[in-house]
């Protein structure tokens, strides 16, 4: 760190995590404007209902995958690792973890593939296991209406029926 920035004064223990192994930044507009806009619009497309859509659960389960990226780009014998800058936590493990039932995941993740917040999903084997890898949007660039920047200077604007998606086993709209 230069001098400017070690004299600058931090809330709480933001210097000591600064200096440290185990933090990451992200942009703040995503709380800001991205987050918001998205779930207006998914408020939007189910209209007024007596039932709420539990769109909230996109912001734990985006820095949940965030936090989980695997930041390894090469194995210890030098070669490159196919699952660098991915995260790959099981169904099991994200369910039980945030509390989001298995079967909102895949829409969950299906939103934020559509808003480029994801950019990319596979599937891999390993030892007999199949795992799910997500390729997360570390650090996106924003618009100033809420939009996420891709590549190509071009905003992600998702098709609006992704928000109204219908879980396999409910037959009712909005259980986003």
């Amino acid at each position: 760190m230069d001098n400017q920035t070690e004299n600058k004064p931090l809330p709480n223990d933001k210097r000591a995590l600064l200096a440290g192994h185990n933090y990451e930044m992200y942009n703040l507009d995503l709380l800001r404007k991205v987050f918001p806009r998205i779930i207006a619009e998914i408020n939007e497309a189910h209209g007024r209902s007596q039932r709420k859509v539990q769109s909230r659960d996109l912001i734990a389960l985006y820095f949940y995958l965030l936090s989980y990226v695997s930041g390894n780009h090469t194995h210890d014998d030098g070669s490159y690792n196919h699952w660098f800058g991915a995260a790959f936590p099981s169904l099991d493990k994200i369910t039980e973890e945030l509390g989001i039932d298995r079967r909102r995941i895949k829409p969950l993740v299906d939103i934020l593939v559509a808003n480029g917040l994801i950019l990319d999903t596979q599937e891999k084997w390993a030892s007999m296991r199949r795992y799910k890898l997500y390729f997360v949007s570390y650090c996106p660039r924003i618009s100033d209406d809420g939009f996420i920047i891709d590549e190509n200077g071009e905003k992600v604007a998702p098709d609006p029926s992704i928000y109204t998606v219908v879980t396999s086993n409910d037959t009712t709209e909005g259980n986003v």
